[in-house]
């Protein structure tokens, strides 16, 4: 995929994850049981989010990349 669709899901991704942890979505998850890997679910649900956050930049930054490095070459090619 391209960079500017990578873009187009980071928006989305983080403005659903500002939505999931701000209050009335967050009070659905608002219980201390059950633990997901030792943590409350609360807690667990935020960390989720942040974990996805992570990859879904980690992919951005690779296309913006694989773009800018398409496009150096193409300029290369170009003036040859």
């Amino acid at each position: 995929m391209s960079s500017t669709t990578w873009r187009r899901l980071a928006w989305g991704y983080h403005i659903a994850f500002a939505v999931a942890v701000t209050w009335p979505v967050q009070s659905l998850v608002n219980d201390p049981r059950p633990f997901v890997l030792g943590l409350p679910l609360q807690m667990a649900w935020c960390a989720a989010w942040i974990l996805g956050s992570l990859v879904v930049l980690w992919r951005l930054d690779a296309a913006r990349n694989r773009d800018g490095a398409e496009s150096t070459a193409t300029a290369t090619d170009a003036a040859r």
